[in-house]
């Protein structure tokens, strides 16, 4: 499965091999094999042949960081950066994380030129201090953005900023309409997948009380749009597509935020309570790859799909169209990644709860 990320493009094959020569060094600094349910290795693999391109193995005779630093010399910072991040999240699934950890990528960041706020959270991670680094993954990630907060509330309808709670309090009587009226839409179509997925999930629509705002429904819109599962397996897929879509770099932390929530477990929770940690589903056999080929199709998307879209604009177009539009494309053919209708995508819990047929709440 060799694939190339569209960021790298013009990365000639001897920079490429030069960074994953790099990322196999970083690994194997400090001890001989580290593990985080999913060994290391396998996840720079699965990045090798999802983002770069390359499937050579780590030459042990190479100063591969010395080669690194010449391979980025003339690289655009954003180019680099990307590069980069590509070092932490080989790094952020390690638990525990090492001691040299948080030295290595500032060594790694030193010779790129790059300075990243991820690195204090990765240090916070390796201190163990968990609640201070869920602080600097909001302060220094994308939701700490004032001016998304106040555009993305604004364009979703939201009565309140982005940072309150994720649950709707009470009814919303124009929101719930409108997520309601997407039955009418043509079969097919956008809107009314995503009101057949509402349904057949028992998800509560939004705009009903007890029910996610849209701040998190939009999630849901690419769930259909990208066609991955609402098992947590989905979840990693379809966020690690979101945080690599954006083309803000400050997008990268819902990658760091969904590895901390279900490979490590080092968030309690996120979104309000929405997403509650679970650890270790990055070992499933395969999901290095999954996990990859969502970053790859992400960076070729290259819109804010999480809050740069208002998906009723497309609500009447069929499903295929607007992909095209989105420029998503499809999942590698050699992946087993169950979609949103596919058995192995839904869990038992929706499928019990599924197909509810919606009751307006009683007036008086």
């Amino acid at each position: 499965m060799i694939h190339l990320d569209p960021d790298f493009r013009a990365l000639s094959l001897q920079q490429r091999e030069a960074v994953l020569h790099a990322l196999y060094a970083v690994a194997e600094h400090g001890s001989a094999e580290r593990r985080s349910g999913v060994l290391q290795r396998d996840l720079i693999h699965a990045i090798g042949s999802s983002l770069l391109a390359v499937q050579s193995k780590p030459d042990p005779g190479a100063d591969s960081l010395d080669a690194l630093q010449v391979a980025v010399k003339d690289l655009s910072e954003t180019v680099r950066h990307r590069l980069f991040h590509l070092f932490i999240l080989s790094e952020v699934i390690l638990d525990p994380l090492p001691d040299e950890a948080t030295q290595a990528l500032k060594d790694v960041a030193a010779l790129m030129e790059i300075d990243d706020d991820f690195i204090d959270v990765v240090r916070d991670y390796g201190q163990g201090a968990y609640a201070i680094a869920a602080t600097d993954l909001h302060r220094k990630g994308y939701l700490g953005t004032p001016h998304l907060i106040e555009k993305g509330s604004h364009m979703m309808r939201v009565h309140k900023t982005l940072t309150d709670p994720f649950e709707q309090d009470e009814e919303d009587p124009d929101l719930l309409k409108q997520w309601l009226d997407l039955e009418s839409c043509p079969k097919g179509s956008l809107g009314r997948t995503i009101w057949e997925y509402y349904l057949g999930r028992g998800f509560t629509f939004t705009g009903q009380e007890g029910s996610v705002n849209p701040s998190i429904a939009q999630h849901d819109w690419i769930h259909v749009l990208a066609d991955y599962a609402t098992t947590i397996e989905g979840e990693l897929e379809v966020f690690s597509f979101i945080g690599s879509a954006i083309p803000d770099l400050k997008g990268f932390s819902f990658l760091v935020a969904i590895i901390g929530l279900f490979e490590t477990a080092r968030l309690e929770s996120w979104g309000g309570g929405v997403l509650n940690a679970d650890r270790g589903h990055l070992e499933i056999p395969g999901m290095p790859e999954r996990v990859a080929d969502a970053i790859r199709r992400g960076r070729i998307c290259n819109l804010d799909v999480m809050y740069g879209i208002d998906y009723f604009d497309y609500k009447d177009m069929p499903i295929d169209d607007v992909r095209k539009t989105l420029g998503i494309v499809p999942k590698s053919s050699e992946l087993d990644s169950p979609g949103i209708w596919h058995p192995d995508g839904i869990t038992s819990y929706q499928r019990e709860h599924g197909n509810v047929v919606y009751q307006p709440p009683l007036t008086p």
